[in-house]
């Protein structure tokens, strides 16, 4: 059996303050999962039923920085984000509860909607929600970035400060359509839409 990832993961990513979910109750006849297993799918599963989140069309926004002068100011960040909108992609902008100028700055300057996970995402379903994404746009990689676990869980990032530093939203936006169309399960929806219904709902 191939070892879970996650596991190692979580305790790096406690970051959130959101407790997890009560565990999954497994099959009678099945061995019960780790209970870290348990809160991590727990917690994710909650995450996702709470905020809408579509795999398939998930991109993280991770504009908080660790460095005194940031790679990107917000508002580059939102053009990014509404472009990637506009093509049918989710949104969601991540992040430390403590950095809320960079990630509510994100949010207020774009000009469509998007999740807003900053300081929601407890600290079991971090790493499912970064290896759920379709791709992670961060500031920096930083050893406490979500960037560290993209790479350790082959979840498609961009790392803004590893560009020059007059490096244009188009062309971020070009490398992020390039990323995603190599997907095979990255399926935009409508253009601008946060939700999309379940098959069971349209039909």
């Amino acid at each position: 059996m191939r070892a879970n990832p996650f596991s190692t993961l979580t305790d790096d990513l406690a970051t959130a303050l959101v407790p997890d979910a009560p565990s999954v109750v497994p099959c009678a006849d099945a061995a019960p999962p780790p209970a870290a297993d348990r809160d991590e799918a727990g917690a994710y599963d909650e995450l996702a039923a709470f905020h809408g989140i579509e795999r398939e069309r998930l991109v993280l926004i991770h504009p908080g920085s660790h460095h005194a002068v940031p790679a990107w100011p917000a508002q580059r960040y939102a053009d990014v984000a509404d472009q990637l909108a506009a093509d049918g992609w989710q949104i969601a902008i991540v992040g430390d509860a403590p950095d809320p100028e960079r990630t509510a700055g994100v949010l207020g300057a774009m000009q469509t909607a998007a999740l807003f996970l900053a300081g929601a995402v407890a600290p079991a379903a971090l790493p499912r929600l970064i290896a759920n994404a379709r791709l992670l746009v961060s500031d920096d990689a930083a050893a406490s970035s979500p960037v560290a676990a993209a790479r350790g869980l082959g979840t498609p990032h961009i790392v803004l400060d590893e560009h020059p530093r007059d490096t244009g939203s188009d062309a971020i936006v070009a490398r992020a359509r390039a990323a995603l169309s190599t997907i095979g399960d990255a399926h935009p929806g409508e253009p601008f839409t946060l939700h999309m219904p379940a098959t069971h709902e349209s039909l």
